[in-house]
C-alpha cells in the first residue's frame, strides 16, 4: 500500500507531505484547485513521463517520493530482490523521481539509480490508476477482450497463444523472403554462376593464400636470410680463428678445477656450462634454418604470379583478398538457394502447417475460457450496474470469431461488450445505446469486478463519477466502500456523496495571492469534513441546512460500516 507522497516544486505545488492510511482514501476540492496533481505525482513516481513544464514557475527541479508497503507483495519483493533493489528492512520501497528545468530526470528505487522503463516495471506491483479516460477505451473491443481476460485470469493461456503467433509469423516471414528470394531475375544468377565459375577456375585454397605469403617472404628474403644465418654460425662455432663455442669451452675447463675445489665459483661454473648447452641449441636450430633455404628465382616468379591473380580476382569482387576464399562459399550457398528453392519452401509449408496446429490448440483452450468467463463476468456486471440504479439493465459479451482465415496475436476471436438499458430491448454494443452516465456506471463496475484480479495494493480511481447524479453516487460510494476492505482505494471525486464514503479525506486547496499561486493539500478532521462536505453541497455560502446535511451523509457512512 502507498503509506506517503511528498512533492517538492510539482505544477502549483511548492510542498506537500501527505501521510496515507488503509481503507478509502477520498480526495476533493475545487475545480482547477489541483486535485489532479497528486494522481500526476504518483503517476511520476511509478515511471509516467515527464516534463519541465510540470516545475513549478520559479524552481529549478521538481521531487517527488512515495514510500510503499511491499511485506506482502511477493512478485514486487522478487522483482526488487532480482534487481538488488530492496531496502534494509526488506518491507518497504521508497521511489523518488526528480525533474530538471534542462529537460532530464532522475530516478531512484530505495537510494539507487534506476530508469524509467523500471519504474514502470515496478509500478505495476504497486498501482493501478483507473482514470477517465478508460470510459472511452472501454469502446474500443481490444480493451473489452484485455478486461475479459482479466477477470478470467488468462495470463498464462494468452501468453501461449501469443508466442505460438510469434513462432508461426516468423516462418510466414521466412518464407516470404524465400518466395521473394526464387523471383530474382534470370540476369542476376546468371552473374552468380558465372563469378562462381570465375573462382572455380582460381582452384584457391582455404588457407593457400597464407601459404603463398609466407613462402613468398621466404624466396623474396632467401639470400639476406642465408648470409646472415651463416656469418652467425661462423660467429658460434665455424671461424677456426676463433668462435664463440671454443672460447665459451676454454673458459669452462679453466672454471671447471677451480670451481670443484671452491664452492662459490660453483655458481658461475654452472652459468658457463648452462650457456653453451644454450648455444649449441641455437646453433643447431641455425643451421636447420640454413639448410632450408633455397636461392629459387623462378619459384619466386611463379608465387609472385599466383598472388597477383589471387589479388586481381579479390578486386574484380570487391572483396579484400584474404576474404575470397568465404566469399566463394556464400556465393555457392546462394547458388544451392536458387537451386532447391521449391524443396525449401515445401519444408517451410510443413512447419506452417505444424505452427498452426500448435496455435490452435492454445488458441481453442483460450477460447473455451473465454466463453466461461464472459458469461460469469456478465452476470456479475449487471448485477453490479443494477445496483448503480441501472434497474433492469442487462449487460452482455459476445465473442466473434474472426472472419478470415489468419491467425491473431491476441486469440481467434473478438469481445463486443452490449448493454439492454431497458426490459424488453436487446442489447446493442456500448459504443452505440450507452450515454455518458451509463458508461461510467459501467466502467466503474468492470473496474470494481476486474480490480480484485490483480494483486495492487492501491488502487487509484479518477473521478470516476463523473456523469452521474448525487444519488447514483451514493451507490459508487459504497461499491468503492466495499472495494477498499480488500485493497487501499485513493478516489478523486466532485460529489459529497462519494465523498462522505471515504475513512479518510484530503481536501485540496488552491491559495491565490497578488504574484502567485500554490496549493496546498490538507488532511481533513471530522469537524473540517463536515464543512468541506457541505460546502460541496451548498456552494461557496455554506448554510446551517448543509452542514445537517453533510453530518447525514457521513452518519449513513458510518452505519454502514
Amino acid at each position: 500500500m502507498l503509506q506517503h507522497l511528498f512533492i517538492k516544486d510539482l505544477a502549483v505545488v511548492a510542498f506537500a507531505d501527505i501521510h496515507f492510511a488503509t481503507g478509502m482514501t477520498v480526495i476533493t476540492g475545487e475545480t482547477g484547485a489541483g486535485k489532479s496533481i497528486l494522481l500526476d505525482a504518483l503517476g511520476l513516481a511509478i515511471g509516467e513521463r515527464g516534463d519541465s513544464q510540470m516545475i513549478r514557475p520559479g524552481a529549478s527541479s521538481a521531487e517527488i517520493a512515495a514510500t510503499f508497503d511491499v511485506s506482502s507483495l511477493s512478485g514486487a519483493i522478487l522483482w526488487l530482490t532480482d534487481l538488488e533493489l530492496t531496502s534494509d528492512d526488506g518491507a518497504h520501497c521508497i521511489i523518488r523521481r526528480i525533474l530538471y528545468a534542462n529537460g532530464r530526470s532522475k530516478a531512484f528505487i530505495n537510494g539507487r539509480p534506476v530508469t524509467t522503463s523500471q519504474l514502470r516495471l515496478l509500478g505495476e506491483y504497486l498501482v493501478q490508476i483507473h482514470g477517465q479516460h478508460q470510459h472511452q477505451l472501454l469502446l474500443k473491443s481490444a480493451e473489452q477482450l484485455r478486461l475479459l481476460d482479466a477477470f478470467g485470469q488468462h495470463e498464462a493461456k494468452v501468453s501461449q497463444v501469443k508466442t505460438a503467433f510469434k513462432e508461426y509469423d516468423a516462418l510466414m516471414i521466412k518464407r516470404e523472403q524465400l518466395l521473394m528470394t526464387s523471383k530474382t531475375d534470370s540476369a542476376r544468377i546468371d552473374l552468380l554462376h558465372y563469378q562462381i565459375a570465375e573462382l572455380q577456375n582460381l582452384h584457391l585454397g582455404e588457407h593457400e593464400l597464407a601459404q603463398l605469403d609466407k613462402e613468398h617472404d621466404n624466396l623474396a628474403h632467401a639470400r639476406t636470410f642465408i648470409e646472415s644465418g651463416e656469418q652467425a654460425l661462423g660467429l658460434l662455432e665455424n671461424n677456426d680463428e676463433g668462435n664463440v663455442l671454443l672460447w665459451l669451452g676454454q673458459l669452462e675447463m679453466v672454471l671447471k678445477p677451480l670451481a670443484d675445489k671452491n664452492k662459490g665459483l660453483k655458481n658461475a661454473h654452472e652459468c658457463i656450462e648452462n650457456a653453451g648447452i644454450q648455444l649449441r641449441e641455437a646453433s643447431g636450430e641455425l643451421n636447420d634454418f640454413v639448410g632450408q633455404l633455397e636461392i629459387d628465382p623462378a619459384r619466386l616468379h611463379e608465387v609472385e604470379q599466383r598472388l597477383e591473380r589471387i589479388h586481381e580476382v579479390a578486386r574484380k569482387h570487391k572483396v579484400e583478398a584474404s576474404q575470397l576464399y568465404a566469399h566463394f562459399c556464400q556465393l555457392q550457398q546462394q547458388a544451392d538457394l536458387y537451386a532447391n528453392q521449391a524443396q525449401f519452401i515445401a519444408e517451410i509449408d510443413q512447419h506452417i502447417l505444424l505452427a498452426k496446429q500448435h496455435y490452435q490448440q492454445f488458441a481453442k483452450q483460450l477460447t473455451k475460457a473465454r466463453l466461461t468467463a464472459a458469461e460469469e463476468l456478465a452476470q456479475e456486471v449487471t448485477a453490479c450496474v443494477q445496483q448503480l440504479a441501472m434497474p433492469g439493465a442487462v449487460f452482455t459479451i459476445d465473442l466473434h470469431p474472426y472472419s478470415d482465415d489468419e491467425l491473431h496475436a491476441q486469440g481467434n476471436e473478438t469481445a463486443t461488450f452490449g448493454i439492454s438499458a431497458n426490459p424488453g430491448h436487446p442489447p446493442q454494443p456500448l459504443n452505440k445505446v450507452a450515454s455518458g452516465g451509463e458508461l461510467s456506471r459501467i466502467s466503474l463496475a468492470l473496474q470494481l469486478i476486474t480490480a480484485k484480479f490483480v494483486a495492487t495494493p492501491c488502487l487509484v480511481f479518477d473521478e470516476v463519477d463523473v456523469g452521474i447524479s448525487g444519488k447514483i453516487g451514493a451507490l459508487v460510494g459504497k461499491a468503492l466502500q466495499r472495494l477498499s476492505t480488500d485493497a487501499q482505494v485513493l478516489c478523486v471525486t466532485h460529489l459529497p456523496q462519494v465523498a462522505a464514503c471515504g475513512e479518510n479525506h484530503l481536501q485540496v486547496v488552491k491559495q491565490r495571492s497578488d504574484n502567485h499561486t500554490v496549493t496546498e493539500i490538507h488532511m481533513l478532521n471530522q469537524t473540517e469534513r463536515i464543512e468541506a462536505i457541505a460546502q460541496m453541497l451548498g456552494g461557496v455560502d455554506v448554510t446551517t441546512q448543509a452542514r445537517a446535511n453533510a453530518k447525514q451523509l457521513l452518519k449513513q457512512k458510518e452505519l454502514v460500516d
